[in-house]
């Protein structure tokens, strides 16, 4: 019985380690960005040698499409079927702002950094791929049903985009201190007065 039970507790201490590394990383990446973090600062972070970190991780890729699957298991995208049922294009907007204002509460600190690291680390463009078409069709979906064509469509496609972005969440929710359903409801009504009278 001596073996099995060495075995199952040297698996139980690799998936400790595992986790350690993996929480290390996440918590740099949210302050630091996936750019400007180093294997060896994740290493130290996580108590563990790099050689350690590599026979967890074989390379950075890796671990970054690791620490990818653990964030999104404990942020799932608000499902767009159910924030963006509602017939009222008004409520819709408001229901859909409410649900991504929410979701950003808890995920913005990984997911700003990873949005604006995009451009230096070419793999982010792939990893937030999915984020990218949860906008999309949130957007498809939030511009639908205002009555406007032309170029006033086009404004009304525009300013959901934007009230939709991680970035609108932060310069109104963190810099400009509302609360996140006051947020939301600030930018339904620019997106209901716009589309009320989109040449005033």
């Amino acid at each position: 019985m001596t073996r099995p039970y060495t075995m199952r507790r040297r698996a139980a201490t690799q998936m400790q380690t595992r986790r350690r590394i993996l929480d290390a990383a996440l918590r740099l990446y949210e302050s630091h960005g996936p750019a400007d973090t180093t294997i060896l600062a994740i290493a130290e972070r996580a108590g563990v040698q790099r050689l350690t970190l590599y026979r967890h991780f074989e390379d950075e890729r890796i671990l970054l499409d690791a620490v990818w699957a653990l964030w999104s298991a404990a942020h799932p995208f608000p499902d767009v079927g159910r924030v963006a049922g509602t017939v009222d294009p008004r409520q819709r907007v408001r229901d859909a702002l409410e649900a991504a204002y929410g979701f950003y509460e808890g995920a913005a600190p990984f997911l700003l950094r990873a949005t604006a690291d995009r451009d230096r680390m070419p793999v982010l463009a792939e990893l937030l791929a999915p984020y990218d078409a949860w906008l999309l069709e949130l957007r498809r979906r939030l511009a639908e049903g205002w009555g406007a064509s032309g170029r006033g469509r086009e404004w009304i496609v525009a300013l959901v985009g934007h009230a939709l972005h991680v970035e609108s969440w932060r310069s109104l929710v963190r810099d400009g201190g509302l609360a996140a359903g006051d947020a939301a409801r600030v930018m339904s009504r620019a997106i209901a007065d716009l589309a009320r009278d989109p040449y005033a």
